[in-house]
C-alpha cells in the first residue's frame, strides 16, 4: 500500500505557525507530519508549508474542503517528488554546465543592504527571480547574498557590470557566478564581515552547497528553455521539494547533544515505556531514587513520536544503582511502573559499545504464537521452488494458506514448534508408513523421537474392524523442534517421496490454546481419579518407625503383629459366635467360561428330562391299548 501523499500549502501569511497549521488541518483527520517553512533563524513564514495525513482519503478531503488560513485564501496541491534521474542519464561536461548557471553570489555585502535594495540594484540587468540574504540564528546578516536571474545572459551582464562596485555605500562587493570549483576553493580571507570569520565561512559553505544543489536541476537546460514560463514553474516545484528535504534535514541536525557519563555509571537506559508517557511523568517516578540531571525520551526522527525508550542521568552513581536494583524486582507487584507498564532499566552504554552489541545480537523470536514459523514451507507461484509443481498442488497450497491466515486471526491459535501437518498423502499411506517417512527425513539428526504419528480417516478406527478411507493428511509430533524443522524441509515439495505428480505439502500445525487447556485439565482430572480409586492389597505398614518403652526405661522398635486369623475381618458384633466351617470340597466356579458351561449343562439336562417324559407318556398309551384288547378276546365271550 503506497504511503499517503504530502500536501503542499501555498499563499500562507508570514505569521503562519506549525501549531495553527496543525489545528486547521487536523479537523479533517489524523496528521502524521505538519510544518511551515520559515526564514532561517526567524519565525517568519516563507509563504508555504507541508502537511502529511495518515490516510490518503483525508488528504483528498483536505484538498477539496480547506480554502483559508485565518481568513487568507490558500491553495493546496500534492507535493511533487524530486526526480534525480536527470543527473544519471548522460555524462555531463562540467565546463558548459557551469556557464549555464544564472545565480550570482554577492560577497562583502553591507549589513545595511536589504533584499529589496538588491532587487532594485540588479533589476536594470534583467528579471530578478529571487534576492536572498542568509541570516544567522540570532537574526543578524551573514555578509553575503544570492541573486537569481531568469537566464544566464542577464546574470552575465550583472556580473560584468556590478563586480567590485559599491552597493549602499559599502566597500566594493565581489559578485561571482555560482561554480562548484569556486565554492570549494574560495579564499575565506576576502570576507571582511563584522562577524566572526570561521563561523561565517562554515555557514556560508553550507548555504552555498544547498543553493548549488538546487541549481543543478537545470544544468542541462538551454537558454531558451530557461526563458519559458513552464520551466519556471517546474523549477519552483523542485525548489519546494528541496525546501521540504532541507526542513527534514534541519530537524534531524537540531538534536541537542546531552552530556554523557556512561563510564561513570550515572546514566540509565529505560525500555518498555508507554508511547503516551511524557518526561514529566517519568521524572516524578524516578525522583524517589535520587536527584536527576535530565530525562530524555527517544523520539522517531520522522514522526517525532516516542520509541518507547528513554535515557535518564542521575547526579550520583548510588542513585542510578538504586534505581536499577528496584527495577529488577521480579515480584508481581514489584519493579518500577509508569502508566501501567513495568519498566526495564539497565545501565547505559556508549555508542561504540551499543553498535558492537547490535552487530553481535542474534534475533530471537519472543512471541508466544510462533508466527514466524507460519511461512515455513510456503511456495509462491512464479518462484524457482514452484517449477514443476502440478497446478492441482499449487491450488491446494493456496487454499491451505488462506485457511491458515483466517485461523491465525484468532489470538488463541498459535503455530506449534514440534507438530507437523502433512497434506497430499496417498490413500495407501498409514500410520507406520508415515512414521517411517518422517524418521527417514530426519535421519541426519541425533536422538530423533516421534511421540505421535496419526493419519486421519473418515471414521474413527475401532479394534477388530476394517479402517475407513484415508482423508489424505496426517499429523506427526516430534520431541524437538530441530528435528521437526529438518523433516519439514526434507519432505515438503519433495518429488522423490510420492512421485513428481503428488508432492507432500508439509507445514507446522496450528493449535488452539483453549482446546489444549481443556485437554490438559481432562488429563489431570483423570490422573487424580486414578489415584483416588486405587485399591491397596494386603497390610499397609506405617513408614515411620514406632518404638515401645521397656520396663527398664529403654526403648526398642515395635514389632508389628501378624494377622490373628485368615479370612474377612471379624466385627465386634460377631465375636463369640460359632460359625459353621465351610464344606471341604465345595468349589465355586468363577469366570465366564464356567458359567457358560453350567448353563449348557442345565439346558442339556432339561432337554433330556423332557425326552424321558415324552417316552414315558408314549409307553403308557401303548399299555392302555393292549389291556383293552386282551379283555375283548373271543374266548372271554
Amino acid at each position: 500500500m503506497p504511503p499517503p501523499p504530502t500536501l503542499f500549502v501555498r499563499s500562507l501569511p508570514t505569521s503562519a505557525s506549525n501549531e495553527r497549521l496543525l489545528e486547521i488541518f487536523s479537523e479533517i483527520g489524523p496528521i502524521k507530519q505538519c510544518f511551515v517553512v520559515n526564514e532561517k533563524g526567524t519565525d517568519k513564514c516563507r509563504g508555504f508549508g507541508y502537511v502529511t495525513y495518515s490516510m490518503e482519503e483525508d488528504a483528498q478531503r483536505a484538498i477539496k474542503e480547506i480554502r483559508e488560513y485565518d481568513g487568507q485564501r490558500i491553495s493546496l496541491s500534492v507535493a511533487k517528488k524530486k526526480i534525480n534521474d536527470k543527473k544519471k542519464t548522460a555524462p555531463k561536461d562540467p565546463a558548459p554546465a557551469n556557464t549555464l548557471k544564472s545565480r550570482l553570489i554577492i560577497r562583502n555585502l553591507s549589513f545595511k543592504c536589504s533584499e529589496e535594495d538588491l532587487k532594485q540594484t540588479f533589476a536594470k540587468f534583467g528579471t530578478v527571480l529571487e534576492a536572498k540574504i542568509p541570516l544567522k540564528p540570532d537574526g543578524k546578516m551573514r555578509g553575503f547574498a544570492f541573486v537569481l536571474f531568469k537566464n544566464v545572459c542577464e546574470a552575465g551582464r550583472a556580473l560584468n557590470a556590478m563586480n567590485l562596485k559599491e552597493i549602499k555605500g559599502y566597500s566594493k562587493p565581489a559578485a561571482q557566478q555560482m561554480k562548484k570549483s569556486q565554492l570549494e576553493d574560495e579564499d575565506d580571507s576576502e570576507d571582511d564581515s563584522e562577524e566572526e570569520e570561521d563561523d561565517d565561512d562554515d555557514d556560508e559553505d553550507e548555504v552555498e552547497e544547498r543553493e548549488d544543489a538546487e541549481s543543478q536541476e537545470g544544468e542541462d537546460n538551454d537558454e531558451s528553455s530557461l526563458e519559458s514560463d513552464d520551466d519556471h514553474d517546474e523549477d519552483d516545484d523542485d525548489e519546494e521539494d528541496e525546501e521540504l528535504e532541507e526542513e527534514l534535514e534541519r530537524k534531524k541536525t537540531q538534536k541537542k547533544l546531552l552530556p554523557s557519563d556512561v563510564k561513570e555509571g550515572r546514566t540509565v537506559f529505560i525500555r518498555n515505556l508507554s508511547f503516551d508517557t511524557e518526561e514529566e511523568g517519568l521524572e516524578e517516578v524516578l525522583l524517589q531514587y535520587g536527584e536527576l540531571n535530565y530525562i530524555k525520551i527517544v523520539l522517531h526522527p520522522d514522526t517525532d513520536h516516542s520509541k518507547g525508550c528513554a535515557f535518564a542521568q542521575f547526579k550520583s552513581k548510588e542513585a542510578a544503582d538504586k534505581c536499577i536494583a528496584a527495577a529488577q524486582d521480579e515480584a508481581e507487584s514489584g519493579g518500577i511502573r509508569v502508566d501501567g507498564r513495568k519498566l526495564l532499566i539497565v545501565a547505559a552504554v556508549s555508542r561504540e559499545d551499543a553498535s558492537k552489541l547490535k552487530v553481535k545480537k542474534v534475533k530471537v523470536e519472543t512471541g508466544t504464537r510462533n508466527l514466524y514459523l507460519a511461512r515455513e514451507g510456503l511456495i509462491r507461484a512464479g518462484t524457482k521452488a514452484a517449477e514443476g509443481v502440478p497446478a492441482a498442488d499449487m491450488a491446494k497450497r493456496a487454499r491451505f494458506e488462506e485457511v491458515k491466515r483466517n485461523k491465525l486471526r484468532d489470538i488463541n491459535v498459535f503455530v506449534s514448534k514440534t507438530r507437523l501437518c502433512v497434506h497430499n498423502l496417498p490413500k495407501s499411506v498409514d500410520n507406520k508408513k508415515l512414521k517411517a517417512l518422517c524418521l527417514q527425513a530426519a535421519k541426519g539428526q541425533k536422538g530423533v523421537f516421534i511421540t505421535e504419528c496419526r493419519v486421519m480417516y473418515d471414521k474413527k478406527p475401532e479394534k477388530g474392524q476394517v479402517l475407513g478411507q484415508s482423508l489424505g493428511y496426517g499429523f506427526v509430533q516430534f520431541r524437538d523442534h530441530e528435528h521437526a524443522l529438518s523433516a519439514l524441509r526434507h519432505l515438503n515439495n519433495n518429488p522423490d517421496v510420492f512421485g513428481p505428480h503428488k508432492r507432500p505439502i508439509v507445514e507446522f500445525s496450528l493449535e488452539d490454546g483453549r482446546k489444549l487447556k481443556i485437554k490438559e485439565m481432562r488429563r489431570q482430572k483423570s490422573k487424580v481419579n486414578l489415584h483416588s480409586n486405587k485399591h491397596f492389597s494386603g497390610f499397609r505398614t506405617n513408614p515411620e518407625v514406632e518404638h515401645t518403652e521397656l520396663e527398664d526405661g529403654k526403648k526398642r522398635k515395635k514389632v508389628l503383629p501378624l494377622p490373628s486369623h485368615r479370612g474377612p475381618k471379624i466385627r465386634m458384633r460377631d465375636k463369640g459366635r460359632q460359625h459353621a466351617p465351610p464344606p471341604k470340597n465345595l468349589r465355586t466356579g468363577h469366570g465366564r467360561k464356567e458359567r457358560q458351561g453350567r448353563q449348557m449343562m442345565s439346558r442339556d439336562q432339561d432337554r433330556f428330562d423332557s425326552l424321558v417324559e415324552q417316552y414315558k407318556r408314549k409307553l403308557m398309551r401303548n399299555n392302555d391299548k393292549t389291556a383293552t384288547i386282551r379283555r375283548n378276546k373271543w374266548f372271554d365271550s
